[in-house]
């Protein structure tokens, strides 16, 4: 997708004119400056030096049961666990913005059971003691429900999230485009009524700070979609623009970049429509799986099978070999592990 991406920056969109609203329901929210995502980058950085502070620590206090480490190791490994309120403070500080500031409380609280959770580590490494390991246990229990309620906090207060007005058709201010929302509830649940699939297409002034705000915290701004919540899509303003040309104006480019344009922004539903559908993390596999779904939502989309078919084939043979490594695998091929129709000779599906 990333190559799409690349391929697809030296387009121009049209500009659209026809708007059809179904309902409005527009929140206020702050924009977003480039020191708020700053603030969400340093954040996630001291998540992963927390993570990686209490999996060093989790490591010497096995040693330490298995006479393997010395106590004086697990001593100092804990301590960065119980300063976590500190480092917390030094590392990121509390945020400009007001709608992230509740969230950086709960990450203060989660920071009080970080400590407790390191100090009972400390505790029961070396006494052997069955009831002082169970509650290393419960401690880091509370640790993961803490920090997944800060996260989810967090989450919440992001633009990504906010009210947005439903319209299907020309519209170029962000919303939440019902048809393609519909399309991918048949790809996924088989029906289009099955479940609320949002996919929001955003303005090319929203865009950017919707993208960088939530690549800040994720630790990856190169894409052109993600889902997210279960059950949102957020779409880059230019593949909304090419769908809209497919599905309400009947554009059925045949080559060069317009055509490139539409066998990504088919290919992007069906990449997201994977994330939400299979939970899967592994960039390559759910690019495989879209790769193999690009036909099957294009005649979802209502572009019919033959041009759904040359959708599929160019996206196959001329955007995914520039994939990144990430979103490739030698693995997705005719008769390869990946391959969701092993029976079938037809590829990509």
């Amino acid at each position: 997708m990333a190559a799409a991406i690349a391929l697809l920056a030296a387009c121009s969109d049209e500009r659209r004119v026809n708007e059809t609203t179904l309902t409005v329901t527009r929140s206020t929210t702050a924009p977003t400056r480039s020191q708020d995502v700053a603030w969400v980058v340093l954040l996630r950085k001291w998540e992963d030096h927390m993570s990686n502070r209490g999996s060093h620590a989790t490591e010497v206090a096995d040693g330490v049961r298995r006479k393997a480490r010395k106590q004086a190791e697990l001593d100092l490994a804990v301590q960065p666990l119980e300063r976590c309120a500190e480092s917390l403070e030094k590392e990121v500080g509390a945020p400009r913005v007001p709608r992230y500031r509740e969230s950086y409380g709960l990450f203060r609280t989660a920071c009080s059971a970080v400590a407790d959770w390191g100090r009972a580590l400390d505790e029961a490494a070396g006494a052997g003691d069955a009831e002082l390991i169970r509650n290393v246990d419960r401690k880091e229990t509370r640790v993961g429900e803490t920090l997944d309620e800060a996260q989810r906090e967090l989450e919440s207060s992001f633009l990504a999230v906010e009210s947005l007005p439903i319209k299907g058709g020309n519209v170029s201010t962000s919303r939440i485009e019902p048809r393609f929302g519909r399309a991918m509830n048949k790809l996924v649940y088989k029906r289009e009524d099955a479940a609320q699939i949002e996919v929001r297409c955003w303005s090319q002034e929203d865009w950017p700070k919707v993208k960088f705000e939530w690549g800040g915290y994720a630790g990856n701004i190169d894409f052109a979609g993600f889902a997210y919540d279960d059950f949102r899509v957020s779409v880059a303003p230019e593949y909304c623009a090419s769908l809209v040309g497919l599905v309400y104006e009947q554009e059925r480019p045949t080559s060069g970049l317009p055509l490139f344009r539409a066998a990504a922004s088919v290919a992007l539903l069906a990449h997201e429509a994977g994330h939400l559908f299979e939970s899967e993390t592994n960039e390559a596999r759910t690019e495989c799986q879209a790769v193999q779904h690009v036909s099957e939502m294009g005649r979802i989309l209502g572009l019919g099978r033959a041009y759904s078919d040359e959708l599929a084939r160019v996206y196959w043979e001329d955007l995914y070999p520039r994939n990144p490594p990430a979103y490739k695998t030698p693995l997705c091929r005719n008769g390869g592990p990946l391959d969701l129709k092993p029976s079938s000779d037809k590829w990509p599906g």
